[in-house]
């Protein structure tokens, strides 16, 4: 079975950042964020991806497949908590900004309700921290 991935940005109080956020910008463009993940999936998802179509073709495929999705936007947030509602998410990447907006569009609440393990973690110069996490079986 294939693995679906979440990447998402988050605030220290759990709101999606702005697009126009200076750490947003790093986050599109270096290495250590979006890019590392899209050099390392198989798929990417979109929004308009149907959650049947996601559930057919993650039973369809072998686990040496990743489908990756990236939040950057309330669109792509509200998707993710598609997929978190279907519990189709095998893996969680957060990128935890060193910001707090106390309004906005609340992310963390959306995730999927299990028991999820920390498989990894780094911080970076720019003091965001990456969060990798695991749904436990």
């Amino acid at each position: 079975m294939a693995k679906v991935q979440i990447i998402m940005p988050v605030t220290l109080d759990g709101f999606l950042p702005n697009k126009n956020e200076e750490l947003m910008e790093w986050l599109r463009t270096d290495g250590n964020g979006f890019p590392y993940w899209e050099e390392r999936a198989t798929f990417n998802m979109y929004p308009h991806y149907g959650m049947l179509d996601l559930m057919d073709a993650k039973e369809r495929r072998d686990n040496n497949c990743t489908f990756f999705m990236k939040v950057q936007d309330e669109k792509s947030a509200e998707y993710a908590g598609g997929v978190f509602l279907f519990r189709l998410a095998d893996e969680l990447v957060i990128y935890l900004l060193p910001i707090s907006y106390k309004s906005g569009k609340n992310i963390a609440g959306k995730i999927q309700f299990g028991q999820w393990t920390l498989r990894e973690s780094k911080t970076f110069r720019n003091n965001i921290c990456r969060l990798v996490y695991r749904l436990k079986e």
